[in-house]
């Protein structure tokens, strides 16, 4: 018997690291282990009941954290003056379009590109100039 279900396959992998120590004062992320498995809904449903918890992740500088963007998870506030700086790499399978960190290409740049180039960026909208493209990378809100 299963006691979770995988809704999708794994498409992206965030990896994690900070520029400096991140400790519960200065706004860890707090994650909900296991969340990855199961529907979002399942998951929410379980951090509400109190079955799963959200996990602060105090990390130091130079650690490294590897993670299945599915889990669910936020940030906390920083409490301190002082910032807290991190590092974030999004690895998506090559299908995955993320429209709010896409790259605009004008039309006529992607002909001065090799045929590699056009390969590497052929997910990537292609516009008419940058002059008509609002904000570059639009991040939303995915608070839980």
């Amino acid at each position: 018997m299963f006691l979770f279900s995988i809704t999708t396959p794994p498409y992206q992998l965030a990896i994690n690291f900070p520029l400096v120590d991140v400790t519960l004062d200065n706004g860890p992320i707090e994650i909900a282990r296991g969340t990855h498995m199961m529907s979002k809904e399942e998951g929410l449903r379980r951090i509400n009941s109190g079955e799963i918890e959200l996990e602060p992740i105090t990390m130091q500088l130079g650690d490294v954290m590897i993670r299945d963007v599915r889990g669910l998870h936020r940030g906390t506030p920083n409490r301190t003056e002082i910032p807290r700086p991190m590092v974030v790499i999004g690895y998506s399978r090559r299908w995955l379009y993320r429209p709010e960190v896409s790259i605009q290409i004008p039309r006529a740049a992607i002909n001065t590109l090799t045929e590699r180039g056009r390969h590497l960026l052929r997910f990537n909208p292609i516009v008419e100039s940058l002059d008509s493209v609002g904000e570059a990378e639009v991040y939303q809100s995915f608070a839980y």
